[in-house]
């Protein structure tokens, strides 16, 4: 039975979901703002958490996970100052299991039950990482008018590397919503790494419209089967490329660290409190909107 309050993280490699665990870990263990999640308890690896919240709080790069040495799926089970439960499950901060359901065109047991059985989902898309579409105007002039068959350059492609990002999720999407046979659940589109495009987007949404329109009328073709909220979401609060870049990050909010956190919702309303999403998207499964 689906569990009411759940939220199931999902993304690619470096779509943003290792640095918004990273703040989140330290959103939950500090005890001076208030969020609207708190700690009720976690099953995972305590230590690999603790150090995501100190390197957070350093402004160090927070460490990427990789296939090899990637932690198992971590559960955090949160709670409101109603007394709601709340369960988020990080299934592979790596990315790399959807990745091989993308590339193999298969879904692993475990996984397909967890996304039949999950209240909700947070879908994390970094604007660094977007691969365009593309065009047949991209090939070279040879290529496109080339009659030589037989001796015709052949253009080797990567589908996780070549295959545009939009593409790539749409499949992904249309895997859970197969699952999930019919049952309306809340989507929340994180763009992470906000502070980036925030001055040429006002609202997550349009940057997705944008930058992804094929994702948009995937989402807005499907609104019978999904109750989609957007969010634009900077975890780090700025660039850490260079230790001075962090130095000044970190000393700029010495005083209010969680102010590096920046949400913005739809309407450009801006929070420093990154379980919003989390809150919203959990919350949102109780709605009128969704029946």
């Amino acid at each position: 039975m689906t569990n009411i309050r759940s939220c199931f993280i999902v993304g690619f490699p470096s779509a943003g979901k290792t640095s918004f665990l990273a703040a989140l870990a330290y959103s939950l263990e500090q005890g001076e703002s208030p969020t609207h999640l708190c700690w009720e308890r976690f099953s995972g690896n305590q230590q690999y958490l603790t150090k995501l919240a100190e390197s957070w709080c350093a402004g160090k790069q927070v460490p990427r996970t990789l296939p090899d040495t990637q932690q198992e799926a971590l559960h955090l089970d949160l709670t409101d100052a109603d007394g709601n439960t709340y369960d988020v499950t990080f299934p592979d901060l790596s990315g790399e299991t959807f990745q091989t359901q993308y590339l193999d065109r298969e879904i692993q047991k475990p996984l397909a039950k967890s996304v039949q059985n999950s209240g909700s989902f947070l879908l994390f898309l970094n604007p660094e990482k977007i691969v365009e579409p593309t065009l047949i105007t991209d090939l070279p002039s040879g290529t496109r008018h080339s009659k030589d068959t037989e001796n015709m350059e052949v253009i080797k492609r990567d589908p996780l590397d070549d295959d545009a990002t939009a593409a790539q999720l749409v499949v992904l999407l249309q895997d859970f919503l197969a699952l999930r046979k019919g049952r309306k659940f809340p989507l929340g589109i994180v763009v992470s790494a906000w502070d980036i495009v925030k001055n040429d987007y006002k609202f997550p949404q349009d940057f997705v419209k944008d930058r992804l329109p094929l994702l948009q009328q995937y989402l807005l073709s499907n609104n019978d089967a999904l109750f989609i909220r957007y969010y634009g979401v900077s975890a780090q609060g700025g660039s850490l490329q260079s230790p001075q870049e962090a130095e000044r990050l970190v000393e700029q909010f010495e005083d209010q660290p969680l102010h590096r956190i920046l949400v913005v919702d739809e309407s450009g309303a801006v929070f420093h409190d990154i379980t919003i999403p989390l809150w919203e998207m959990m919350n949102a499964q109780t709605e009128e909107e969704l029946l």
